[in-house]
Formats: C-alpha cells, sequence, structure tokens
C-alpha cells in the first residue's frame, strides 16, 4: 500500500519510509518529494484555530478600546466647534448631550431614557439662537420659565424651536456612558503623579453626568417638537457658549456665574450593561473631558 498524499507523489516503494526515499531516480522513477499527509495537516489547522480562539478576546477589547476613544474625541470636537460657531457668528449655542437605551433601535421616537437600563448610547446636538440672544433670563426664582414657556407657546410661530436653527446634524455615540457619572474629586495635590489629576468644578451642576446638572434651557429633536411630546429626544443636559466663547450651564438655582471649568466624565458600556464606578481613577478604562469655560480648552483624561 502507498501512504497518502497531499502536495505531491510518495516513494513507489512502500517499504521506503516517506520523505526518504533512498534509490536514485530515473528517467522512468520520479524522484520523491516531500508532502504532508492529511492527518498532519488537520493537526495544524487545529492549532491554527485553537490561537484564534485565544487572541480574538483581545482584538474585541482592542476594538472596544478604540471604540471608546472615538466617541471621547469625537465630544471633545463637538464643544470645539460649536464654540468656534458662537464666536464666528456672535451668538448664543446651545450643546445639548443624552443618554438613551441601546437595544431600542435608534430610529425609535422617542428614545427610552427611563426605567432600569437607559445606558449606552450618547446623542449629542447643537442648535444655535437664530437672532443672537439668549431667549431666557437668569432669575432669583423659577429659573428657565422664560424659556420653557416660551418654547411651547404656539401663539409665538418663532418658538416651538424655530428660534433656534440646527449646527450639523445630531450625532450617536454607541457603548458610552455619562449619566449619572461623577468620578469625584482627583486632585493634583493628592495624587501629583496621576494623569487623571485635576481640580474639578465647583459644585455639582458643572459636571454634566451629575444629578443637579439638569439644565433650565432644555430643547428637543428635531427642532420644532414641543418639549413634552412628539420628539425623539429631550435635551436636560445643555451647556451654552455665549458671543464671545465664555461656556456656561443655566440650572433651575444657579445665577449668572462663570465656573472655572466643565467636565463630563464617562464610561464604556457594552450595550446596556454599565460598569462599576471607579474608587481608584487611575485604574480601568474611563475618561474625563473637562472644558475652560473663558478659554475653551478642551482637555481629556484617560488612566
Amino acid at each position: 500500500m502507498f501512504a497518502p498524499s497531499i502536495l505531491g507523489r510518495v516513494c513507489p516503494n512502500a517499504q521506503r519510509k516517506l520523505f526518504n526515499c533512498s534509490q536514485p531516480s530515473t528517467m522512468n522513477t520520479p524522484r520523491c518529494r516531500a508532502a504532508f499527509t492529511l492527518f498532519e495537516l488537520l493537526i495544524v489547522v487545529g492549532i491554527v484555530a485553537l490561537l484564534m480562539v485565544l487572541i480574538a478576546p483581545a482584538f474585541t477589547s482592542i476594538k472596544s478600546g478604540s471604540d471608546f476613544s472615538s466617541a471621547v474625541n469625537g465630544i471633545r470636537d463637538v464643544l470645539e466647534n460649536a464654540r468656534t460657531y458662537a464666536k464666528a457668528n456672535r451668538t448664543y449655542v446651545f450643546v445639548g448631550l443624552a443618554e438613551a437605551d441601546s437595544s431600542v433601535d435608534s430610529g425609535v421616537s422617542p428614545q427610552v431614557t427611563t426605567g432600569a437600563t437607559p445606558y449606552g448610547r450618547v446623542a449629542v446636538a447643537v442648535v444655535a439662537s437664530k437672532d443672537g440672544t439668549r431667549h431666557f433670563n437668569y432669575a432669583t426664582s423659577n429659573q428657565g420659565a422664560d424659556w420653557q414657556a416660551n418654547y411651547v407657546n404656539s401663539t409665538k410661530p418663532e418658538y416651538l424651536g424655530a428660534h433656534l436653527t440646527a449646527v450639523g446634524k445630531l450625532q450617536r455615540f454607541e457603548n458610552l456612558h455619562f449619566i449619572p457619572v461623577d468620578f469625584g474629586p482627583w486632585d493634583p495635590t493628592t495624587h501629583p503623579n496621576s494623569k487623571m489629576a485635576r481640580y474639578q468644578p465647583t459644585g455639582p451642576p458643572y459636571i454634566l453626568g451629575n444629578a443637579a446638572s439638569t439644565s433650565a434651557t432644555p430643547f428637543t429633536w428635531p427642532l420644532g417638537s414641543p418639549l413634552n411630546s412628539g420628539y425623539q429626544y429631550r435635551f436636560n443636559r445643555v451647556m451654552y457658549f455665549d458671543p464671545i466663547g465664555v461656556a456656561r450651564i443655566a440650572t433651575a438655582t444657579n445665577a449668572d456665574a462663570i465656573a472655572h471649568v466643565m467636565e463630563i466624565d464617562f464610561q464604556p458600556s457594552h450595550g446596556t450593561a454599565i460598569p462599576t464606578m471607579p474608587t481608584n481613577q487611575d485604574v480601568g478604562n474611563h475618561a474625563v473631558l473637562q472644558l475652560g469655560t473663558t478659554d475653551g480648552a478642551v482637555r481629556v483624561y484617560r488612566p
């Protein structure tokens, strides 16, 4: 019997070992060529398959980290462009962020922002005042009532979102989480060698993931939909830039103050599954996006 061959012929004499043909070749006897048996080839295929199984999680982790970085950098770019637009057009520009349940199709209206797992999809929209005014006044009580009353007043055709114009398209970032995320202080004095060391804002309203940062100037998307129905997204986390580029957040209680920085803390999610809050900010996969309110500098902190 001849040994089976995949890549070449075997020695014609069955008494000789495969790959060890000692008889010289002649015109009528072809020289033996090295060959893999079917069994050997199956072993190689099995080893390759095992290696793919072992390294697949590493590739998944690399891709996830890349997606997270791209999302954080994308939102940084949105803030920088919004400030540039406000200064160039001498108007007020509002940047809204919302988080929704990523297991729900992104085309559904309204997006699910309440319930057990309203996480994993962050939407960002930028709108600007058409006439260059702010459309609300700071007040000692009931702040933002004028904005919201005007927004839903159908007798004022300039409102219902028509007083605003969209600056670019709605942007969605999947597998990203920021509500309610507040990493807490991590100051340079206590952590001098930390990449996460920073001075935080002066209060919770200026950390957008904190519950106290709900804005008194909400808006809806698409523009033109009321504040209480008919929208896909309602943006309750809103910061705005004035015509000279200074950033603020107007809540129900704060004054027309300028905080030294604003902050958004981010974590990656796997769909609606979110990680635990880090106790050591130098360990893990998370990011802080911090905005200088007067100079417009946007800094990203990563462990």
